[in-house]
């Protein structure tokens, strides 16, 4: 920062002592302190107002301002939410979820929470250090009054600041600026630089991406069941926008996903499905997230009525409420319900649950550049879970893309987005092979163990790492090792957890690594076909 002295009004006895004497710019802001703790200590002789936060020449900081934080928060759109007709709610008909329909709850604990919460204590009193009183600009401050960094309320007073016309330690009258000023004796040394960590590193827990979202501590995750074990239930809408997917095998060695939203919130996610038994443990990680789905049957609604009431979820599913919802009549059911995140803004309590967030949402993997080197000339994998209902996928690694693009079923896969069709390619992919029992609800369908150790495949940064996967009740989230032991750090951005079988009660998982002819040309070839398909 650059210190200069400030004009003071032509004329003044005070303004004449302080530019006849040839001082650097610290012990212009000394000289200024002194005069003030003088003239504050000895009073005017007038006893009218004290003349030296007008007239005392101070020290201002050359200061650039700070972004303010994306305005753009939907809890204040103000946009009402579509209300559902009956026709929409929950379809029993489809099989997926319990025959009887049941009749929307009213908000249990009196409140919404909005993912897009505004900011922690706008328009009261904003603590920031260093900031001064009123008429002080901080460096990065954008309001009126004295704001510190990060701060907008106007008239916020900063840290060991007091109100206009008084004096604090450290800290200058009205019309002074020295934010991280920390003299509190004279003749020490003003230290006005501020690390740069503290302005910039702020970052999205699920993805370890830097951020200057600050609403992001105060937002509860939002996971959505995810059809995938058809071709109607493609294209899907909303992946795009993911944190983190996890792929979960369900009945008939189909897989189904489970799409997290936590550092932005699509327009609409679907075609939502039918919760299962395996959701909850994997759903604990993220601090008692909305889980939306379709319903589910009698056991698992069961079971997700105790996961709700022990704090691992807040169902906000189709058959709990259904304002979110809203089915697209160019689909057939059960592939056209869709849930609607702009209705996380609806405050009568009825559409979302919850209260407050207790617990900010954590980071669930490990994020860094300290990754060692993968297997030589691999450039993606294919996951085979279930050869004879077609369920067999590719991730390949695409630079242009910057990340792994995703063939399923031999189709090249595309999300809805709010400007059209895109690829699916996840920055990083993770192969987890764990054991499977038989679920609760049915026999035919599997329920993942996700506590404890085993296989994997780790895809990031265009490498493929053969791996070992850890999981443990006590720390959230996933870790990665190479085979060697060394820890496997993944790149910033989505990633997609494709959770595997490795028990032989269920098809086994199998996987191959795709040399980088052969991804280069699957990829080629299915990009060929979906630029076909798209002409009409």
């Amino acid at each position: 920062m650059v210190l200069r002295p400030c004009p003071e009004a032509a004329g003044s006895a005070t303004d004449t002592n302080v530019r006849s004497l040839s001082l650097p710019s610290a012990g212009l802001a000394l000289l200024a302190v002194v005069v003030a703790l003088a003239v504050a200590c000895g009073g005017s002789q007038s006893g009218g107002e004290d003349p030296v936060g007008a007239e005392v020449a101070g020290a201002s900081v050359d200061a650039s301002p700070e972004p303010e934080p994306d305005p753009a928060d939907p809890a204040e759109a103000g946009e009402a939410p579509v209300e559902d007709s009956p026709d929409d709610r929950s379809d029993p008909a489809s099989g997926d979820i319990a025959a009887a329909e049941v009749d929307p709850v009213p908000d249990a604990d009196g409140g919404t929470e909005a993912p897009g919460d505004v900011l922690a204590g706008e328009g009261g009193t904003a603590e920031a250090e260093g900031a001064e009183a009123e008429g002080a600009v901080a460096e990065g401050a954008e309001s009126e009054g004295a704001v510190g960094e990060g701060a907008e309320s106007e008239g916020a007073v900063g840290e060991g600041a007091e109100a206009e016309g008084s004096v604090a330690e450290g800290a200058e009258a009205e019309g002074a600026v020295a934010e991280g000023a920390e003299t509190s004796e004279i003749g020490q040394i003003m230290d006005m630089a501020v690390p740069e960590s503290v302005r910039y590193d702020l970052r999205a827990p699920l993805t370890g991406e830097p951020t200057t979202d600050l609403t992001l501590a105060q937002r509860r995750a939002l996971a959505v069941k995810v059809g995938n074990g058809s071709r109607r239930s493609r294209p899907q809408a909303g992946l795009a926008a993911a944190d983190i997917v996890y792929e979960m095998l369900i009945e008939g060695g189909r897989s189904r996903l489970v799409a997290v939203f936590h550092s932005e919130m699509p327009g609409r996610v679907g075609p939502v499905r039918s919760a299962r038994t395996s959701d909850f443990d994997l759903l604990a990680d993220l601090s008692r997230p909305y889980l939306a789905s379709s319903g589910a049957n009698a056991t698992v609604l069961a079971e997700m009525r105790r996961a709700e009431r022990a704090g691992t979820i807040v169902d906000v599913g189709g058959m709990r409420t259904f304002v979110p919802y809203s089915r697209d009549p160019a689909r057939r059911s059960p592939y056209n319900l869709y849930f609607d995140s702009d209705s996380l803004t609806d405050s009568d309590g009825a559409a979302l649950r919850g209260g407050p967030l207790e617990t900010p949402v954590v980071p669930l993997l490990d994020y860094g550049s300290s990754t060692p080197a993968g297997i030589a000339g691999a450039n993606g994998v294919t996951v085979t879970y279930h050869r004879p209902t077609g369920n067999v996928v590719s991730h390949i690694w695409d630079a242009a893309v910057g990340g792994w693009v995703r063939i399923q079923s031999g189709d090249l896969m595309m999300t809805e987005t709010g400007s059209g069709l895109r690829e699916v390619a996840p920055v990083n992919v993770a192969v987890v092979w764990t054991t499977h029992g038989y679920a609760p609800s049915d026999a035919e369908s599997p329920l993942t163990v996700s506590y404890g150790t085993g296989d994997a495949l780790v895809l990031t940064a265009g490498a493929v790492h053969e791996a070992v996967w850890e999981r443990s009740e006590d720390r959230a989230g996933f870790r990665f090792a190479d085979t060697a032991g060394n820890p496997l750090s993944l790149s910033p951005g989505s990633t997609w957890l494709l959770i595997a079988n490795s028990s032989r009660r269920f098809p086994v998982t199998g996987a191959e690594v795709l040399a980088a002819a052969d991804g280069t040309r699957l990829l080629a070839e299915a990009r060929e076909a979906a630029a076909a398909a798209s002409v009409p």
